[in-house]
């Protein structure tokens, strides 16, 4: 009677633990199915700003989609081997999760040592793309097309402030074709046409916007972080969770 009651408790935890596993794993498919349409959003979303980013966003959402895929497929694997109380199957999951779990450890860190790159990344696409704002060849008008779309979406004018557009040293092409006095439509709070003329040296303005696209920038990424950050810590407690778990079921259905 002992024996058969250690058995019934047994076969209780084990099948505690197959459920919980299964919704671990449901919400690591569902982590890496957000991931995957993040990734693909920034792929597609983000050709316009790629010039500005210097490529770093789009190597990025590359990244981040390959990396949401792998995610989605490693989730699957954990769900059918709980299912179906598939030894192999959840031993190939932990090996698989133990890879992933040191990869996203391991590009934290990188990331986070070199967090400052990124800020000098944006700082030489935004240089390239003010010099550039205005002219008529085919680049030209991908970094003013760029420039536009940012200074819209970031209610910001310039790099550092809405004067860098008076600055022959800044805005190349736009003091040569002589319109040094003005900024930019996008740089309007309301866009219209010429409502930017006469603005250049305007510190203050309740028509367009004064402050640089680049502390705007630095500003959307620095906010994000800890965002990330709180999701990537919470996410590695799952897949702790979940290579445990998956290793007691894994020996008891080996």
């Amino acid at each position: 009677n002992e024996y058969k009651s250690y058995l019934s408790s047994m076969s209780k935890t084990s099948n505690l633990l197959r459920i919980f596993l299964f919704i671990c794993n449901v919400l690591v498919w569902l982590i890496g199915v957000a991931l995957f349409g993040l990734g693909l959003f920034l792929f597609l979303d983000g050709k316009d700003y790629e010039v500005i980013m210097e490529s770093s966003l789009f190597s990025a959402s590359v990244v981040i989609l390959v990396t949401g895929f792998l995610i989605a497929i490693i989730g699957f694997l954990g769900c059918c081997g709980a299912i179906k109380e598939n030894g192999p199957m959840l031993l190939v999951y932990s090996i698989f999760l133990i890879v992933i779990m040191l990869i996203q450890i391991a590009g934290g860190v990188v990331a986070f040592l070199y967090r400052d790159e990124a800020v000098k990344y944006m700082q030489t696409g935004i240089t390239k793309s003010l010099q550039a704002y205005g002219g008529n060849s085919t680049e030209e008008t991908s970094y003013t097309t760029a420039i536009d779309l940012a200074q819209k979406e970031f209610s910001c004018c310039g790099m550092n402030k809405s004067t860098d557009y008076s600055k022959q040293s800044i805005a190349k092409n736009w003091y040569a074709i002589g319109r040094n006095n003005d900024v930019p439509d996008s740089c309007c709070k309301s866009v219209t046409t010429n409502c930017g003329k006469g603005l250049a040296t305007t510190t203050t303005s309740t028509v367009i916007y004064t402050e640089g696209c680049l502390t705007k920038l630095e500003e959307f990424v620095h906010d994000n972080l800890m965002i990330i950050g709180i999701v990537a810590f919470s996410f590695v407690c799952i897949e702790i969770m979940n290579i445990v778990f998956a290793m007691i079921l894994y020996g008891k259905y080996s």
